[in-house]
């Protein structure tokens, strides 16, 4: 495990017990503990703060946890933090085992503080620039953190959502970015990412220069892209997924970004535009949902399963609900927020 993604595990466990956690601090949470399973029993005791956990319980559980991410030599922060958990498990007040969990994690931890940028909406992607002088725009939904000492001697930021990265050139200092499924490691390039929670794959697409994909279920295996490529990542992979031969892992497909009516599909959404090329409408549906702030339901499979390729312009969500109903026939209405497809 790489040490910035347990830096983020125990960053989310805090603020979770400090009551301080969104919703998508929470899906990211679960996402590591999916993701590393090692983590899972460590977790586990923290949340059950009880009188009833005994010592021996804690010592257990801290023991099998630190071993995997702590060098023989600290065993300083081990007593500090199994004392802790002894303390505030006997503790009958759940608001200060809350916060003295929230401040000693937060002490224990390499990067003591972080700055979050989130989009929530269309209306409020977002546009900035890191302290390295990289510049990240977020699309609706989205929501990118890095911590106090970026561009010194690290250069890592953490995604949910979807980003594009125009990342400056540093040989000595990495720029890294940590989803999910995979961690991207790249030195000076123009790239797009796009990782949802309710979406069943990841996906990170190279317009310049190049970077490196490591999965977190195969960290010894580095995937190389080049200009143009594009690779997925499916987070369950289906019985008819490709293999490929640079991969050979059928969760993995590297592919090319697409061109539509010259747009780019990948960052078509830079341009307040959405593309698609040959994509379903149950996934176009999840585009409408974040872009537009609604929610669409499908009454009929069949169409959710209907396939469009086109460039559309992101006016009003009837507009392309109508533009899409000319090119294969379906029943819509809208209710506020609610569109129910039939």
């Amino acid at each position: 495990m790489h040490p910035s993604v347990e830096n983020r595990f125990y960053d989310l466990l805090g603020r979770k017990l400090a009551g301080e956690s969104d919703a998508l601090e929470l899906e990211e949470l679960e996402t590591l503990l999916r993701r590393h399973p090692e983590l899972q029993l460590f977790y586990n005791q923290v949340i059950t703060h009880t009188a009833e956990v005994s010592d021996a319980d804690i010592d257990t559980a801290y023991a099998i946890h630190y071993e995997k991410m702590y060098p023989a030599s600290a065993p300083s922060i081990k007593s500090r933090v199994v004392s802790w958990l002894k303390w505030s498990l006997a503790a009958a007040s759940v608001v200060v085992v809350l916060s003295v969990s929230w401040l000693l994690l937060n002490r224990n931890k390499p990067v003591t503080d972080k700055q979050t940028i989130v989009a929530s909406g269309r209306d409020s992607r977002s546009t900035m620039t890191l302290p390295d002088g990289s510049i990240v725009r977020l699309n609706a939904k989205s929501k990118v953190s890095y911590g106090e000492g970026f561009g010194k001697t690290t250069r890592e930021v953490f995604l949910t959502g979807e980003a594009y990265f125009e990342v400056t050139h540093n040989a000595n200092v990495p720029f890294i970015v940590h989803t999910g499924e995979a961690d991207i490691k790249v030195l000076g390039t123009k790239f797009n990412v796009r990782n949802y929670s309710n979406e069943h794959r990841m996906e990170a697409a190279l317009l310049t220069g190049s970077i490196e994909l490591t999965l977190h279920e195969d960290e010894q295996h580095k995937i190389l892209l080049k200009p143009s490529d594009k690779i997925i990542v499916k987070k369950e992979a289906g019985g008819d997924a490709t293999i490929t031969p640079d991969t050979g892992n059928k969760k993995v497909e590297l592919t090319s970004i697409k061109m539509q009516d010259s747009v780019i599909v990948e960052t078509s959404w830079l341009n307040d535009k959405m593309a698609f090329y040959d994509k379903p409408f149950s996934e176009i549906a999840l585009d409408l949902e974040r872009q537009f702030d609604v929610t669409v339901e499908f009454k009929n499979k069949e169409i959710s399963g209907y396939k469009y390729t086109g460039v559309y312009d992101e006016a009003r969500v009837e507009d392309i609900l109508k533009i899409l109903q000319m090119i294969k026939p379906f029943q819509y209405t809208i209710n506020n927020k609610q569109i129910t497809i039939y």
